[in-house]
């Protein structure tokens, strides 16, 4: 909308402007009142020529790429605007001018004249006709990456949620099965996670309160899983709870901290995880110890999701950074708000 109004801001004053010129020469040899018909009339065909082509021959021929038709007929417009003026410019000239001029200036002067000016009409005309292309298809290209980009976020939003589901499920299954009186618990943990990860997820941004309050719900699920106690670890410092962020941004890192480090099983096992806030920066910390045999984190599905939202969420405002030495796996992740 404002590109929009700009140019026919642009285009008035372009407008405007020739006229004054055409006023200006004309009335050297001509009363005001006819130069300003005269001026008038060439800046009409000035406006017919711009307009004709760029409204009409340039889309239906230049657009279509037939170049040969949009050269003839643009030409052929040229010529039948050059006839007119000519007409028009004998009878006011010859009836109206103030005085004889000293030299009689051939005709054909006066037709090549109008001819360069038509010609000079055509290609600012063809120009602003290329740069209005040029943008369009700029704004399409914008407009089609970032509907791409929407529908790649709402996939990988969906590859992570039935992540989670299976997930939970074997952790309710596993106490069930164990005849746990922590399982109708479990139940109602899972279905308060449920509710964030279909409802408040459906959101392009929750609030940060939201996704730790989602991680904290984990941690608790989780502990139900063993019977011994794990050490498990979420620092909450200098936290603004109404900070936007991506939803579901944590979490795989969450769920491979306790797949890899086996905590479940190895008794010497840990988890820690930090976030904190600062103005308009988040950074989030996750370490987790994994058995020096233990498979890998780091090429994990979930991971790559994050990596690509955050690319397409918050490009060239985040880090993520991986570390793996002496058995211990770490995760930092910096995102800055736009």
């Amino acid at each position: 909308m404002k590109a929009n109004r700009l140019s026919l801001i642009f285009q008035l004053c372009f407008w405007i402007l020739l006229l004054a010129l055409q006023m200006v020469m004309s009335t050297n040899f001509l009363p005001v009142s006819v130069a300003l018909v005269f001026a008038g009339l060439n800046t009409l065909l000035a406006m017919t020529m711009f307009y004709a082509n760029s409204l009409w021959i340039f889309p239906v021929f230049f657009e279509k790429r037939r170049f040969l038709l949009y050269i003839l007929i643009n030409l052929g417009l040229v010529i039948l605007l050059a006839h007119f003026f000519f007409v028009v410019d004998g009878y006011l000239v010859d009836n109206f001018r103030m005085k004889a001029p000293e030299h009689q200036i051939p005709r054909f002067f006066q037709y090549f004249r109008v001819i360069t000016m038509l010609i000079f009409i055509f290609f600012t005309s063809l120009s602003f006709s290329l740069i209005r292309k040029v943008a369009e298809n700029e704004t399409l290209q914008k407009q089609l990456f970032k509907e791409k980009s929407d529908t790649e976020i709402r996939l990988l939003k969906a590859q992570i949620n039935p992540h989670f589901i299976f997930n939970s499920l074997n952790n309710i299954y596993s106490l069930t099965y164990s005849k746990s009186d922590e399982a109708p618990g479990a139940v109602l943990k899972l279905s308060e996670m449920l509710r964030y990860v279909y409802y408040d997820c459906n959101r392009d941004e929750v609030t940060l309160g939201a996704e730790i309050e989602y991680i904290r719900n984990y941690i608790a699920f989780q502990k139900m899983k063993s019977s011994h106690v794990q050490d498990i670890d979420l620092m909450t410092e200098n936290i603004n709870e109404s900070f936007r962020i991506a939803p579901m941004l944590f979490i795989p890192f969450v769920e491979n901290a306790f797949k890899y480090s086996k905590i479940e099983d190895e008794k010497g096992a840990s988890v820690r995880m930090k976030l904190t806030t600062e103005g308009d920066q988040l950074c989030f910390h996750v370490r987790n110890t994994h058995p020096e045999n233990g498979q890998k984190a780091g090429s994990r599905m979930g991971i790559e999701n994050v990596r690509n939202r955050l690319n397409l969420t918050y490009p060239g405002a985040h880090q993520l950074d991986f570390k793996d030495e002496g058995g211990v796996f770490e995760v930092h992740m910096k995102i800055k708000q736009s």
